[in-house]
């Protein structure tokens, strides 16, 4: 797929519906999984890792994947990448030990990290900057789109079947997705110097380039904060609480996950257009700021209806959340190998979600389920004040001459 031979239903068929099937699949199983990891009796703790195993692995691959993302082009790692996640979704939900399912889950983050990162790859390598954030907001609305039905359908498939049937589900979807890339995806033409040289696509002098640009760290530190705050927050400490302090179901629980996910698609195309025009820096800010509010109405909440208001608010908040980075970060490394960028950028984030789990259990287990929305409120607003004092913008049409 090449800038020139774009088209919408190209982009359509190939970007977007894909990653709809992929995200719907992993909304299906996000409001069990820490519900899931209690069935085999461990800690808190322990929950946290089953969550963290994922990122684990993403964690691993992430720049490896990104090299040979840039070696031997974008497809191919997509379609690794997702036959591991049909496989270890079905694996999941056959685990009989609790080291089991952490192995699967680590080798399901292997699978996520060769899918994602290859295809932000494929996305800077054929994005205009002044399309950037509008085109990564549509891509975020299919995303959204199933991840807003997703813990819907999950909470339902386990209330009406077991814990176990969304993984079966997930399997399904996963097998779509695959069957979409193989027939829609096509490899784009890897530009940089280093590759058509037949140079290494990898270098600690490309490293540490793209490592020492300051606004690539900021829009890094904010992806690493909100991938904290979604498996820490949404994916463990919110259906924790739901579950042991206000007494909700799996099917209220989706809801709620939904709640924020409904707004975050209404509102993403929006932003997206924001991004472009108001800059990348003031959507992150923004993000940032009402995120950290979300968090501090979910320590007072006690029941359905106050948990779903301060999941209205979480979605406003994180609605910008990814692409707003992800724009500023290929902004500051387009003329750097995309793959090896992406892969470096995806790093800061997965170490987000390896620690969210890990550090809020810890909190939930020693101070109870509301303490760690305490210390999300605090560390998203810390967060905004380094980006407000130290990340400058790096696009916005509203500058560019016309």
């Amino acid at each position: 797929m090449s800038t020139e031979g774009r088209s919408r239903t190209a982009d359509i068929m190939s970007i977007y519906v894909p990653a709809f099937f992929i995200f719907l699949g992993m909304g299906i199983v996000s409001p069990i999984l820490a519900i899931y990891a209690e069935t085999f009796n461990v800690t808190y703790a322990l929950v946290s890792l089953a969550i963290s195993m994922y990122a684990i692995g993403r964690f691993i691959a992430d720049v490896p994947v990104g090299v040979l993302a840039d070696r031997y082009g974008r497809k191919s790692l997509m379609i690794g990448g997702t036959i591991i996640l049909a496989v270890c979704s079905y694996l999941n939900a056959t685990a009989v030990e609790f080291w089991q399912f952490l192995a699967y889950r680590l080798l399901e983050g292997i699978g996520a990290a060769m899918w994602i990162t290859s295809r932000q790859a494929l996305l800077a390598d054929i994005l205009k900057p002044e399309e950037r954030g509008r085109v990564l907001s549509y891509f975020s609305s299919f995303m959204l789109i199933g991840s807003a039905a997703g813990p819907t359908v999950g909470g339902l498939v386990a209330q009406t079947w077991n814990i176990r049937a969304p993984f079966y589900i997930y399997t399904a979807v996963s097998i779509i997705s695959l069957v979409l890339t193989v027939a829609f995806i096509h490899d784009t033409k890897i530009t940089h110097t280093v590759h058509s040289s037949g140079g290494s696509p990898f270098s600690m002098a490309a490293t540490k380039k793209i490592l020492s640009k300051t606004n690539f760290i900021m829009a890094s530190v904010a992806t690493f904060t909100m991938f904290f705050l979604m498996a820490g927050i949404r994916d463990m400490i919110i259906p924790l609480y739901a579950a042991n302090v206000v007494n909700l179901d799996e099917a209220s629980i989706g809801y709620i996950l939904s709640f924020a996910t409904v707004i975050n698609l209404l509102l993403t195309i929006p932003i997206g257009y924001m991004i472009d025009s108001q800059g990348r820096k003031s959507v992150i800010l923004k993000s940032l700021f009402v995120t950290s509010g979300a968090c501090l109405v979910f320590s007072f909440t006690n029941s359905f209806w106050t948990m779903a208001v301060a999941a209205i608010i979480l979605g406003v908040g994180t609605s910008g959340a990814q692409q707003a980075p992800q724009a500023m970060a290929t902004d500051v490394t387009i003329d750097d190998p995309h793959g090896l960028a992406m892969g470096l950028y995806r790093v800061f984030g997965d170490i987000g979600f390896i620690l969210g789990p890990t550090i809020l259990g810890f909190i939930a287990d020693h101070f109870g389920l509301t303490v760690p929305f305490y210390f999300m409120t605090a560390l998203l607003f810390i967060n905004a004040l380094l980006v407000l004092k130290v990340a400058t913008e790096t696009y916005a049409s509203k500058w560019v001459k016309k």
